[in-house]
């Protein structure tokens, strides 16, 4: 797609393309659900909200949220869930 050895790092081209991981886009989801659905036991939704740095957890509004939520995950690049909830 971009022209580079099959030996190249993914994760800063995932970074200039702005295109999520496939963890950091089921974290996004999760999260996102998670958000409207907090009263609902999601037990790795919860897990991966109670992950999130405390600036995006102090976001009241969802479209915002999503859009922050979005960009953080972009700029991180996670290549696992579990590098994510664990780190």
């Amino acid at each position: 797609m971009v022209g580079v050895s099959s030996r190249t790092s993914c994760r800063q081209l995932f970074k200039e393309l702005n295109i999520l991981t496939l963890a950091s886009l089921y974290i996004f989801e999760v999260t996102a659900k998670t958000e409207i659905y907090k009263k609902s036991v999601i037990n790795m939704g919860t897990k991966v909200y109670n992950n999130l740095p405390e600036f995006l957890k102090e976001i009241d509004d969802y479209k915002a949220f999503k859009k922050e939520l979005k960009l953080f995950l972009l700029l991180q690049s996670f290549y696992s869930v579990g590098e994510f909830v664990f780190s």
